[in-house]
C-alpha cells in the first residue's frame, strides 16, 4: 500500500505529540523529526481542521491531541491529510456502463472494505507503543531467508 509523504510525516509528528506530557511546539517537532517547518504547518492545519489536533495559544502553548491516541485511527489521519477515496465504480455505478455486470467491481469492493477495516483498527496509540518499545530498546528481531 502506498502512503504519501504527508501521511507518513503526519504520523511521525502525531507520535511526538502523543508521547509528550504537554503542548509541543511545531518547531520542536520539526527539529526532532528533521521535517520542514513549512510542510509541518500545512499538515497541522489539516489535522486541526479535522479535529485531530488542537492548538494552545499561551506562553507555554503548542499543539495537543484533540482526542486520546486510542481514539485516533489511521483511517482518520489519512482522511484528514489526503481524503479517503475508493474506485469510482464502487462509489457510483453510473461511473461505468459495465459496473452492474463487472465481477472485478465486486472484488474491488470487498478489498476496499478490508482496507478500511484495517485502517480503522490501527490507532495512534499503536504507533506510540511501537515507538516507546524502540526507545526502551525492545527492538523486534527480523529474520531473512
Amino acid at each position: 500500500m502506498f502512503l504519501t509523504t504527508r501521511v507518513r510525516y503526519g504520523v511521525r509528528a502525531l507520535i511526538e505529540i502523543g508521547m509528550s506530557s504537554g503542548p509541543v511546539l511545531l518547531k520542536d517537532i520539526s527539529k526532532k523529526q528533521d521535517l520542514s517547518l513549512k510542510y509541518l504547518d500545512h499538515i497541522f492545519t489539516r489535522l486541526k481542521t479535522k479535529g485531530i489536533l488542537r492548538k494552545i495559544k499561551a506562553k507555554k502553548g503548542g499543539y495537543l491531541l484533540a482526542k486520546e491516541p486510542k481514539e485516533i485511527t489511521l483511517y482518520d489521519i489519512i482522511d484528514a491529510l489526503e481524503g479517503i477515496s475508493g474506485l469510482e465504480c464502487i462509489k457510483d455505478v453510473r461511473f461505468c456502463s459495465r459496473a452492474e455486470e463487472c465481477g472485478a467491481r465486486i472484488v474491488w469492493d470487498k478489498l476496499n472494505g478490508k482496507i478500511t477495516e484495517v485502517l480503522k483498527s490501527i490507532t495512534l496509540d499503536d504507533f506510540i507503543e511501537a515507538q516507546q518499545k524502540i526507545n526502551r530498546g525492545d527492538r523486534p528481531i527480523f529474520f531473512s531467508i
